[in-house]
Order: C-alpha cells, then sequence, then structure tokens
C-alpha cells in the first residue's frame, strides 16, 4: 500500500500514555505493516533494525498492539484496511480490463471484499459475565478504552478461569499512589502484559475471601 487511512481521534486516545521512542515505534511498525502488506516479521531485532529503534521499546509496542501468530506480529485494524485496499485494486484491475467504468444501463457483480475472520470470530464473543465484573472494576479515567479489544483478549486467553486473582489486583492497584496519579496503565495494556503476575500473590486472594486459580 502506498497510503492508509489515518484515524488521528483513535490514534490519540489509545497511544497518550507512550514515550516519544514507543510513539514513534508504533507509527513506524504501521509503516513497515502498511508498506509490506504482511504481519511484521518475528524476528524482533530485525524488525528494530527495520523501523532504527531500540529492541526493548520495539518489542514492548509490538506486544502491546500487535498478536503475535506463527505468521508473524498481526494487527487486526490493519488487516481490515488492508483487505479493503486489495478488493478495490482487484476492482479498478477488472474496470480497466473491461474499458473502464460500465455505463449506467450496465450493471457489474463485484465480490465482497474479504472480510477478516478476527473480526467475526470478535462479533460473535459472547458476553462474560467475569469479564463485566473486570470492567467495573476499572477506575475510570481517559486510559479506560478499547472495550471490545479488551473483552475480545480475555475470551481469548481464558481469562474467567483467573477472574478472582485479577479482579483483586485491579481493586488493590486502583487505590495505589501511581494509579491515583493518573499513571494507571490501559486495560489493553494490562491484559497484554499480564500485570496481575507482577506483584501478586494467590495468598491475596484467600485473604479476602476471593478463589485463586
Amino acid at each position: 500500500m502506498i497510503w492508509y487511512k489515518f484515524h488521528l481521534g483513535d490514534y490519540i486516545t489509545h497511544t497518550l500514555h507512550l514515550s516519544d521512542a514507543e510513539d514513534l515505534a508504533y507509527r513506524r511498525l504501521l509503516d513497515l505493516y502498511y508498506m509490506s502488506e504482511k504481519a511484521i516479521p518475528l524476528n524482533t531485532e530485525e524488525v528494530a533494525r527495520k523501523i532504527r529503534l531500540d529492541l526493548d521499546i520495539t518489542e514492548s509496542v509490538l506486544g502491546e498492539f500487535f498478536e503475535k501468530t506463527p505468521e508473524g506480529y498481526r494487527n487486526s485494524r490493519c488487516d481490515e484496511e488492508i483487505a479493503k485496499y486489495q478488493h478495490q485494486v482487484a476492482t479498478n484491475r477488472s474496470l480497466g480490463k473491461r474499458g473502464g467504468r460500465p455505463k449506467k444501463t450496465e450493471s457489474v457483480t463485484e465480490s465482497k471484499p474479504n472480510t477478516n475472520p478476527k473480526k467475526i470470530q470478535n462479533k460473535n464473543i459472547n458476553t462474560s459475565s467475569r469479564f463485566d465484573e473486570f470492567w467495573a472494576a476499572w477506575p475510570s479515567s481517559k486510559r479506560k478504552v478499547g472495550k471490545a479489544a479488551v473483552q475480545a483478549k480475555w475470551e481469548k486467553h481464558g481469562l474467567d478461569q483467573v477472574a478472582d486473582v485479577i479482579i483483586t489486583n485491579v481493586e488493590s492497584l486502583k487505590s495505589s499512589e501511581q494509579w491515583t496519579s493518573g499513571y494507571e496503565p490501559a486495560p489493553l495494556t494490562y491484559i497484554n502484559q499480564r500485570r496481575w503476575e507482577d506483584d501478586y500473590f494467590p495468598e491475596q486472594a484467600i485473604a479476602q475471601g476471593r478463589r485463586a486459580i
């Protein structure tokens, strides 16, 4: 792709917590993704060299905004935009072979663009009562965004099994100095990086009358 849509409002909302270097890494990773029209390679050292940034910054941004798969690091929003672009290119090529756009009296049968299977999967996700508890427990702030994406991650990793641990950890952290000072992570970052495992022990849940798994 030689161009792609850039939704400034969405971008700013989801990247306010990034440092300047992390923000630059994210923009360059998006450019790399759209230019190649495929997943970012799993060789993070090579990727860091291509975007000319440190390895730790590159891996941090990949872990937050991209999903690691056997084919590489994927981004569902990028995949959706690439599918639309490729469909339009195929349509334009077909019209060119037929001598341009049809007259008003003619009709052109076009196939629908390839639908991102991950998007379909997300639409079919069943509402999780435990996820609702997690979302309700999370403090209200400008970083509490992307509920659908967070729920998709929750369901994919089966976090209902450790919901008590996660919710207890959130309840504890949201009264901490860091979180009350406005430096809490975005819910998606918290889930992607499994933050509840950093400083949480099952004994905490037991002591608070919760079941830790």
